[in-house]
């Protein structure tokens, strides 16, 4: 039994050893790949809300957003939305995208499926809103051609799935009538809470490295559930991006800047 407690130790000893050296090797890269910041930052910050978040977090981020007087993206799932309307509801002042509805892997649905799912979601947040939704995120940010088509015909303006390479974020158009919000990244690790809080535990690591990125336009994704454990710091970071001269814009008003040229 000792020698099983003393292996299963030294695992852990391992695994928080090569979390460290991973960290380190992270805000070394950003450091490096990073140049002089802009006179002007964009910044997205989005929300992915699911029945897991439950009641208290997400109220805890709308205090904090409405304190903080910022412009983000709230991707709401269908459950969610219907569990709880009156929370969804004072979303309205924000933008509110579709989530699915079970959040479910779009990429494990037939057509059938993926249709209903998107326009179930899409009809109660714009019922309960009074507002028209326009953007998607798939669960998990798995997304497929298959999909787009069905938002191409849903009438969509942008997915916002996608995961950029180096943190350098377009909204870009292509062949398709949709358009194309990526999460921001570091070299494929993207600025997401998940990442930095949910699986390494280490969210001063995630806020530097947001906090150091040097790019004009990123783009971050939170859900309520981490940022609510943590939102002192997030309050620090919020103020911190603002004394950098940074503008929060929600997904719907890149979108529409970009179609029209801005």
């Amino acid at each position: 039994m000792k020698q099983h407690e003393d292996h299963h130790d030294e695992r852990n000893r391992t695994n928080i050893l090569f979390g460290l050296f991973i960290s380190l090797l992270v805000i070394l890269l950003v450091l490096f790949v990073t140049n002089d910041a802009p006179d002007k930052k964009i910044v997205l910050l989005s929300f992915d809300v699911e029945p897991v978040d439950g009641e208290a977090s997400v109220m805890t981020v709308l205090d904090a957003i409405e304190r903080e007087n910022i412009s983000v993206t709230f991707f709401v799932t269908g459950e969610y939305a219907a569990s709880h309307p009156d929370i969804v509801e004072r979303m309205a002042g924000q933008e509110v995208g579709v989530h699915g509805y079970t959040h479910k892997p779009f990429t494990k649905m037939d057509n059938e499926e993926k249709i209903s799912e998107i326009s179930m979601t899409r009809n109660l947040l714009e019922n309960i809103t009074g507002q028209s939704v326009i953007g998607f995120r798939a669960p998990y940010n798995r997304i497929d051609s298959k999909t787009l088509d069905v938002l191409e015909s849903e009438g969509f303006r942008y997915d916002a799935s996608m995961i950029s390479g180096w943190g350098i974020f377009y909204p870009n158009i292509g062949d398709r009538d949709i358009g194309e919000v990526p999460v921001s990244s570091v070299l494929g690790l993207p600025l997401e809470d998940v990442v930095f809080l949910y699986y390494l535990r280490m969210p001063s690591l995630f806020f530097y490295i947001i906090e150091n990125k040097k790019s004009g336009l990123e783009s971050y994704l939170f859900h309520p559930h981490h940022i609510a454990e943590h939102i002192n710091e997030f309050d620090d970071f919020i103020n911190r991006l603002k004394k950098e001269n940074t503008i929060f814009i929600s997904h719907r008003e890149l979108i529409e800047q970009h179609n029209e040229g801005v």
